[in-house]
C-alpha cells in the first residue's frame, strides 16, 4: 500500500511531459469519424470529446455557463466520462487521469484558454460560435479550427498507457473545410 502513496505522489509533482510529435494536416469537405461504430456524445455545452482505440468510452470536454450564459469564471471547461462502453453513465475523471492525461488547466483572462494536461504545449481558445454555442479552437497548420474531437491511438501495458498518435479533427473557421491533423509520436 505505500508503494501506490508513493507513485501517487511522485506522479503529482511531475507535469504531464510534452512530447515530441511529427505532424502532418489534411483538408477534406467533411469531418470523418475515424471510428464510426464509436457513439458520439451530445452534452449540453459540448466542445469537443476524445475517443481512445480500446474501447467507446469517450471523454467529454463541455463548457460551464453561469445563468447569464457567459462562461462560468471558476470552471470555464470540465472534462468527464462518457462509460459508452458499459452503459452511457457520466463518470468523473480520476485523478491521475486529471493529472496525466485528460484534465483541463484554464488560463483566466478574455479570451479564456486552456491546455489539456498530456497536451500542455497545445493551447485552446474558449469562445462563443455565431450561434451563440461554446467552441474551443486550436491553430493547425496556421488556420483557426473549431475542434470536434481528437482520437487517440493506445497501447496499454506498463505503468502507463503509450499514445504513438493522435488525430485532431475539426472545422477551419475561415473556409468550412474539414481539418485533421494526425501526430505520430517521435
Amino acid at each position: 500500500m505505500k508503494l501506490g502513496f508513493v507513485l501517487i505522489a511522485l506522479l503529482t509533482a511531475l507535469p504531464a511531459q510534452a512530447r515530441d510529435f511529427s505532424s502532418s494536416v489534411s483538408e477534406s469537405n467533411e469531418i470523418v469519424h475515424l471510428r464510426p461504430e464509436f457513439k458520439v456524445p451530445d452534452e449540453p455545452g459540448q466542445l469537443f470529446y476524445v475517443q481512445r482505440s480500446p474501447n467507446a468510452n469517450t471523454v467529454v470536454y463541455a463548457a460551464k455557463l453561469d445563468t447569464k450564459g457567459n462562461f462560468d469564471t471558476r470552471t470555464p471547461v470540465e472534462a468527464f466520462w462518457r462509460k459508452f462502453n458499459i452503459d452511457g453513465s457520466k463518470k468523473s475523471l480520476n485523478f491521475i487521469e486529471r493529472m496525466m492525461a485528460y484534465g483541463v488547466r484554464t488560463k483566466p483572462g478574455k479570451p479564456v484558454t486552456f491546455t489539456i494536461a498530456a497536451l500542455p504545449e497545445r493551447r485552446l481558445t474558449l469562445s462563443l460560435d455565431t450561434q451563440h454555442r461554446p467552441q474551443a479552437t486550436m491553430q493547425i497548420g496556421g488556420r483557426t479550427v473549431k475542434v470536434a474531437y481528437v482520437y487517440l491511438q493506445v497501447e496499454e501495458g506498463g505503468l502507463m498507457p503509450d499514445v504513438p498518435s493522435l488525430d485532431i479533427v475539426g472545422t477551419d473557421i475561415a473556409s468550412g473545410k474539414a481539418i485533421r491533423e494526425h501526430l505520430i509520436q517521435q
